[in-house]
């Protein structure tokens, strides 16, 4: 895909986001003000986001004559899991659904490895630390309603990736989706509480830094102290 497609696709999203967002807080407002409860609630904690392999690659050296080439030397690359940084914020349209929307930041490191050289250089290591960020929204089911100590929830929703390569040097964008499901934990009662939340899901990513074309699926745990007002 180009990089003027993933732009208006990650336009697209970041514009969905924002109606999903203004639909939410105008009932949310509403409801606030006639005192029915909590309305917002914030979390930020961390986040362990998977890793994924390129796998093996061959350098091959094609003479130009009819002769038949040789292997130069093997790769083998992949961006390693890698723990960060989430924040959220989500407006309750109802105590059960819950309109989000949140920031993930990781620093996955590149690794590629080269063996096998045909002039028997060493074996070689080259390491590169990625700066990633996904700006996403989501649309949040709660199970059980408002008063419940625990809450299990499942979510869902779509988000833009940014990438950006050591010193900043190259970025590269992309178009995630996301789903999956957790459990709220709450310490307290009333409108104004705090508690603990956990998440595990899959998130599917289409561009970003990739050698591949398509899509790829990378799991992602996170956990957070949640605030509810």
């Amino acid at each position: 895909m180009t990089a003027a497609g993933l732009n208006a696709r990650a336009a697209g999203v970041a514009f969905s986001v924002l109606v999903l967002a203004v639909v939410a807080v105008t009932p949310a407002s509403a409801q606030s003000a006639a005192g029915r409860g909590s309305r917002l609630e914030v979390s930020a904690g961390g986040v362990l986001v998977g890793g994924y392999e390129f796998g093996e690659k061959v350098a091959e050296l094609t003479p130009n004559s009819g002769s038949s080439g040789f292997d130069l030397f093997t790769t083998e690359s992949e961006v390693r899991q890698a723990f960060g940084g989430v924040a959220r914020i989500g407006f309750l349209v109802t105590p059960n659904f819950v309109i989000e929307g949140g920031l993930r930041f990781t620093r996955p490191v590149y690794e590629l490895r080269a063996s096998g050289d045909a002039e028997e250089a060493p074996d070689t290591t080259i390491e590169e630390t990625l700066s990633q960020y996904v700006f996403d929204g989501s649309v949040v089911w709660n199970f059980g309603g408002a008063g419940r100590r625990f809450v299990p929830f499942v979510y869902g929703g779509a988000g833009y990736l940014r990438e950006l390569h050591e010193e900043d040097a190259l970025v590269e964008e992309g178009v995630e989706y996301h789903a999956g499901a957790g459990l709220k934990w709450w310490f307290g009662q009333g409108s104004r509480r705090f508690g603990a939340r956990g998440d595990v899901g899959i998130s599917v990513r289409d561009g970003g830094f990739d050698f591949d074309e398509g899509t790829r699926l990378v799991p992602v745990v996170s956990g957070s102290l949640v605030f509810a007002f």
